[in-house]
């Protein structure tokens, strides 16, 4: 028998649908009702539709009011994968499921709330080993950079997947991952505005958005224009009012500095230009530790290579690309003393920002292999 929920009792039942031990959702694939998911229960042996409570009653429900969160699939549960780019809610969604599925090595907690209010989540994977040093990931503070979330949920998964067979250079390190650092400006490029770069913070009127990469506090406001930074709330590089006005960035501050575990590795993820750069970014001198991080990136750039054949230059930031002030790796290198801060541009000079999904898993692989190499490289120096 079919039963027609009204929209509260439907999302109580969503609500329920986060207990995988009691029911499945599942798209069953027909012609007719194509608006609704159905509910199957975790306990039934063929395709029939059951609740646990009442074996003979079905359950229709409108997908709009389901959380996208678990699927069916030959029997095996699906949630994510790299074979397109996926919403906000499946890339948390991801992250709990580590959670729940490894609760010796992960734990999610939220370490901010972006302008709108959204969750800022991190994803901590450590043996808890008391000697570890922490290595910080973090994507997406360009929210048109989708490539970056699809490589760092794939980081995550290696490492949590495969734990217990990587080498010791993965497995003594507190690993801080934030897949999402913007997660407003993320949504928005999936709902609204495709290219969209910065936040969602209104100054100046109308005006939307601070360049969360020029509002960290080192470099801050050095130089203008079409280098370094902007003070024209209307600009692609807006800063913002001030260092860390925007709660995403303070996010990154505050979680990195009240950390007991000392950094040795800060990585920000971005693309499109193929590069692996690391300070300084709003001055030519070389920063103190110039040839340990030039010898790093070309041990990343050696791994991406060998991986997939493709060639990352390595320089900084300056060098490579242009003037750039506020920056992420130069606070994280000068302010909270993380020896190893690089930002990885990943693919594609060829397509920009709009990296064909079939190319996904290959940047993903080749990425991993040099982070992987990264950390060899980390623990001999």
């Amino acid at each position: 028998m079919s039963v027609a929920l009204n929209p509260i009792q439907a999302r109580r039942v969503n609500g329920t649908l986060r207990r995988p031990d009691m029911f499945y959702v599942y798209d069953d694939g027909t012609e007719s009702d194509k608006s609704s998911d159905k509910i199957l229960t975790a306990d039934c042996a063929d395709n029939s539709t059951q609740t646990k409570e009442n074996p003979r009653q079905r359950l229709t429900i409108p997908k709009c009011l389901i959380t996208p969160r678990r699927k069916l699939k030959r029997g095996k549960l699906k949630l994510m994968d790299w074979k397109k780019y996926h919403r906000l809610s499946v890339i948390y969604a991801f992250i709990e499921e580590l959670e729940r599925d490894y609760p010796a090595i992960c734990t999610v907690s939220v370490i901010g709330k972006s302008v709108e209010g959204r969750d800022i989540k991190m994803l901590k994977i450590s043996n808890s080993n008391a000697d570890n040093s922490g290595v910080w990931l973090d994507a997406c503070i360009h929210s048109r950079e989708w490539i970056t979330v699809a490589v760092i949920t794939y980081i995550a998964d290696m490492i949590v997947k495969n734990f217990h067979t990587l080498s010791s250079a993965v497995t003594s390190k507190d690993w801080h991952i934030i897949p999402v650092l913007n997660p407003d400006g993320y949504e928005y490029t999936h709902t609204h505005e495709r290219m969209w770069r910065k936040n969602r913070a209104r100054y100046g009127g109308e005006c939307v958005g601070v360049d969360l990469n020029r509002n960290f506090s080192y470099g801050w406001g050095q130089l203008t224009g079409e280098d370094g930074s902007s003070d024209e709330p209307n600009h692609i590089f807006y800063r913002g009012p001030t260092p860390f006005s925007e709660p995403e960035t303070i996010a990154v501050r505050d979680t990195i500095l009240a950390s007991i575990t000392p950094f040795k590795v800060f990585i920000s993820f971005h693309s499109y230009y193929e590069l692996i750069i690391f300070p300084w970014g709003n001055r030519q001198d070389p920063c103190p530790d110039y040839l340990h991080l030039l010898e790093g990136g070309a041990v990343m750039a050696r791994a991406i290579h060998e991986t997939s054949g493709k060639t990352y230059k390595v320089g900084n930031t300056k060098d490579l690309t242009y003037y750039a002030c506020g920056t992420s790796i130069d606070w994280s290198y000068s302010i909270a003393k993380i020896p190893y801060s690089y930002m990885l541009e990943l693919r594609s000079k060829q397509h920009r920002f709009r990296l064909p999904k079939d190319q996904i898993i290959e940047n993903c692989k080749e990425i991993w292999n040099a982070v992987k190499n990264l950390m060899d490289y980390v623990d001999e120096h």
